[in-house]
């Protein structure tokens, strides 16, 4: 059956058009492309505009002069006008369309203390949605500049302040406002808010002195650990960027100096430029202990092709750097028995970087190492 045409139902009463029934009896269907210019033209007259870019890129006259109207006036009429508009959006929670419109009404050279004041403080409500608290700060400043007494302004500036955690500042606010007006509900409300602040923020500051403190006394125990024990310390310039960030010496008791202390251990294998890193090893256990497990026969690193790391078949070397004019490199040789405490406190190994460093070398090249070791290191 064709769309539109007139049909009887089984009673013979005439059908109801079905075209009608769709689009009202004046509205036929148009094509698409006319319905889509003649809605483009409907939405381009100002009165009916959904935004201004409903009329970007072409000439509107209407519009133009519709805008050149708002600046038709007293500048206390253009001014209020603006207010008026910015208001509305204000209501409808359109925030930024009012800061623009309260922007405009304050440019527009009103000399009405009232409408520039209710301007400035309205403005500040807005950036205190927007999260703009400096601005909304700078506003009831300029509010308060005309009128000191103006309590909405004190109330938001107070609220701006607040969210920046400048309590001596919101105090003050809030102290003025309930001077002018002690039953305020808003300013009592933000009183009680800022008290409570005030009590987070001090037991945040408290917490904040106590770790600090703690972390200067377990500092300074350290320090003191490593001097008691003679371990020789050295920065340099190059960071061990590939090693957790948490290996560190440490203390057993952290505030005991006396306690056993723990490093982290770095094992070379020069000869073929291959490392391996121990987080903690403590000043009581030996290298060999580590490396019984690291290099045992049954399990060698994979890039040991030559099978020549096994533990019972390396020697294990400490390096002390150069101090002074009159002193030179050394390399020490690493006895299986001998814990890391004795090895520190001989002075033949030090603490570089914050992490002590072991050289690991096949017994069977130990001379070819040390070699190259002394070329690159002479006697003076």
């Amino acid at each position: 059956m064709e769309e539109g045409t007139k049909t009887k139902d089984l009673l013979g009463t005439p059908a109801i058009n079905n075209t009608a029934s769709q689009y009202g009896p004046e509205m036929l269907p148009e094509s698409s492309g006319k319905r889509a210019r003649l809605e483009n033209e409907f939405f381009r007259t100002p009165l009916f505009m959904q935004s201004l870019d409903d009329a970007s890129g072409e000439t509107n006259e209407a519009l133009e002069a519709l805008k050149a109207l708002a600046y038709e006036g007293e500048p206390s009429e253009i001014a209020q006008n603006f207010r008026e508009q910015g208001n509305e959006c204000y209501g409808r929670k359109n925030w930024k369309d009012a800061v623009e419109f309260y922007t405009k009404a304050l440019a527009a050279g009103c000399k009405v203390d009232a409408i520039n004041v209710a301007c400035y403080a309205n403005r500040a409500a807005c950036n205190l949605e927007l999260y703009n608290y400096r601005r909304a700060i700078l506003d009831c400043d300029e509010a308060l500049k005309i009128k000191p007494d103006n309590t909405k302004a004190l109330y938001r500036s107070a609220r701006a302040y607040l969210a920046l955690d400048k309590i001596p500042e919101a105090e003050e606010l809030v102290r003025r406002g309930v001077t002018l007006d002690p039953s305020n509900s808003a300013l009592n409300a933000i009183q009680a808010k800022i008290s409570s602040r005030k009590n987070i923020l001090a037991s945040l500051q408290l917490a904040r002195q106590e770790r600090e403190q703690l972390s200067k006394a377990k500092e300074i125990a350290l320090k003191q650990a490593l001097i008691v024990r003679g371990i020789a310390e050295r920065s340099t310039t190059s960071k061990n960027v590939d090693l957790p960030s948490d290996a560190t010496v440490l203390l057993q008791d952290p505030l005991d100096p006396e306690s056993t202390l723990y490093f982290p251990l770095l094992i070379l294998y020069p000869l073929h430029l291959e490392s391996d890193f121990v987080k903690s090893i403590s000043e009581d256990e030996t290298v060999h202990s580590q490396l019984q497990e690291i290099l045992s026969p049954f399990d060698l690193p994979n890039w040991d092709h030559e099978k020549e790391y096994a533990y019972k078949n390396v020697d294990v070397l400490v390096e002390k750097g150069k101090y002074g004019i009159h002193e030179n490199p050394t390399l020490s040789k690493v006895g299986r028995n001998i814990p890391l405490k004795k090895i520190l406190q001989g002075g033949k190994m030090e603490l570089i970087d914050g992490i002590l460093r072991v050289f690991v070398i096949p017994k069977g090249r130990l001379t070819e190492f040390l070699d190259d070791w002394r070329q690159k290191n002479p006697v003076d």
